[in-house]
């Protein structure tokens, strides 16, 4: 037996905004020390360094310089890696691709000139794995604490967040941006207009890091600046920071700095998802569905009622409810916990919920 619905009274739609911690099994703070680097080739590890969390991508990680810098030498006709990804990186967020043949892309207050904003040649990229994010990353509330020295091998660290909470977006290609700034969750210890660490896309999933404004806050020893032979061994490892190594070769390796420092640090992080609710009454009055389709309940060619004491008040049981669209094609079916007993003197609502 079927019924039409009368859209305005018998459904409700809603929209809500949930909001899961951003690791694998919905965890929402992780210390580096359970990332690991994911296999890659040599080429690979040249554009990015995978991190992963239980076997699984949760973040890639990049180097770019807008100039080519800290990468082999380019040619006439081939671009240097850091400046391709750069490049690329720039024209997916940012609306005036045109600045780039200015030789002007990423600009912000990163502290090296006082609170004037300076064009960032060199960036850190760190992307979020599109199946852990989601619709977006929640913003207001992560907190990327990066871990590494100063330079005499002093033990040091920064922590990161957006100003989402004090500050409106920027409007940009691929939805908001906010600025990254010293803090946590949040809260912000020192305001963009002073120092700036980079730019937040949360609809993108993409922090682009300023490494002038990095390495001045954790630079590393000067023995860890250049990637060289010593790069990567366990007395380099202890003098790590983030400045940036601008050799012109194909032996430099940036992106391993930050992927080192957020293994010696801590993330705090999580996805956000939109989600309509859609609430169907399905209503059965007094005068419906009082009698069934199923063979059992009649008798007879002349499909007469099976029992007697059912003829002048038959009695059915409703155990699920099906959905159909307009071509009576069946879209969805809700099973009750328990049946319900309808006759013509009772009246029955089964509220039928689709969450996606």
């Amino acid at each position: 037996m079927m019924k039409t619905f009368n859209i305005a009274e018998d459904t409700i739609t809603t929209q809500i905004t949930v909001t899961n911690g951003f690791f694998d099994g919905g965890v929402g703070t992780l210390a580096g020390t359970n990332f690991t680097t994911s296999s890659l080739s040599a080429t690979q590890k040249s554009y990015y360094y995978n991190l992963q969390y239980n076997s699984k991508d949760h973040f890639s990680i990049s180097y770019g310089h807008i100039d080519g810098s800290g990468s082999a030498e380019e040619t006439a006709t081939t671009e240097g890696t850091t400046q391709a990804i750069y490049k690329q990186f720039y024209n997916f967020t940012e609306t005036s691709a045109e600045s780039l043949r200015d030789t002007t892309g990423f600009s912000l207050v990163d502290g090296t000139d006082g609170t004037n904003s300076v064009v960032q040649k060199g960036i850190y990229i760190l992307t979020a794995e599109r199946l852990q994010m989601k619709d977006r990353l929640n913003p207001g509330t992560w907190t990327v604490s990066l871990s590494g020295s100063n330079t005499d091998g002093g033990g040091d660290s920064i922590h990161l967040t957006d100003d989402s909470k004090t500050v409106n977006a920027e409007s940009a290609p691929f939805g908001p941006r906010y600025n990254i700034v010293s803090g946590s969750a949040g809260s912000v210890h020192t305001a963009a207009s002073t120092k700036a660490y980079g730019y937040f896309y949360p609809d993108a999933g993409l922090m682009v890091l300023s490494a002038n404004a990095l390495s001045s806050s954790l630079p590393g020893t000067s023995g860890y600046i250049k990637s060289g032979s010593s790069y990567g061994t366990p007395a380099a490892i202890r003098g790590n920071g983030l400045t940036q190594d601008l050799t012109v070769a194909s032996s430099t390796d940036n992106a391993n700095k930050l992927t080192v420092a957020l293994q010696k640090g801590s993330v705090t992080l999580r996805s956000e998802e939109q989600q309509y609710i859609y609430d169907y009454f399905c209503r059965a009055k007094a005068s419906e569905f009082n009698l069934s389709q199923n063979l059992t309940f009649w008798s007879g060619s002349d499909y007469g009622i099976r029992h007697s004491d059912m003829v002048t008040n038959p009695q059915t049981f409703i155990s699920e409810v099906g959905l159909y669209d307009g071509q009576n094609s069946l879209l969805a079916v809700g099973r009750l916990s328990s049946p319900i007993n309808k006759n013509f003197s009772s009246e029955a609502i089964v509220k039928v919920r689709l969450t996606y």
